[in-house]
């Protein structure tokens, strides 16, 4: 019994969330992207239908996001405030509809949300 009541606290443990700053950051990460999606819905909007780039953004992040560039192509760099990440994304038009190409740095601590 001894040795069950080990084993299920082993698997607790286990399964708790991961604090460690790696962790912490690919969840920012994941949270910075999730801030920009109307931002980037309106600028697919605008790439799709060739218009100039409206880069207005108002952050619902604040704490999450430092700085947001947008250039007249609709590419983005997010970077990071409470944690040292950069994400560039860069808008695809695929049959009518864009894809994003997402690179981060540091990529150890970038999530896998964020994909080429």
């Amino acid at each position: 019994m001894i040795i069950g009541v080990v084993l299920l606290f082993g698997i607790l443990l286990l399964s708790l969330p991961k604090r460690d700053e790696e962790s912490l950051a690919k969840i920012a990460s994941a949270s910075m992207l999730m801030c920009t999606m109307e931002l980037r819905e309106r600028v697919a909007r605008q790439v799709i239908r060739e218009e100039a780039i409206d880069a207005e953004f108002r952050s619902k992040c604040p704490d999450l996001i430092a700085a947001l560039e947008v250039n007249e192509l609709g590419n983005m760099v997010i970077t990071g405030r409470k944690h040292q990440l950069k994400m560039t994304l860069s808008p695809i038009v695929e049959g009518g509809k864009i894809r994003w190409s997402c690179r981060g740095e540091p990529a150890a601590t970038v999530t896998k949300l964020c994909k080429p």
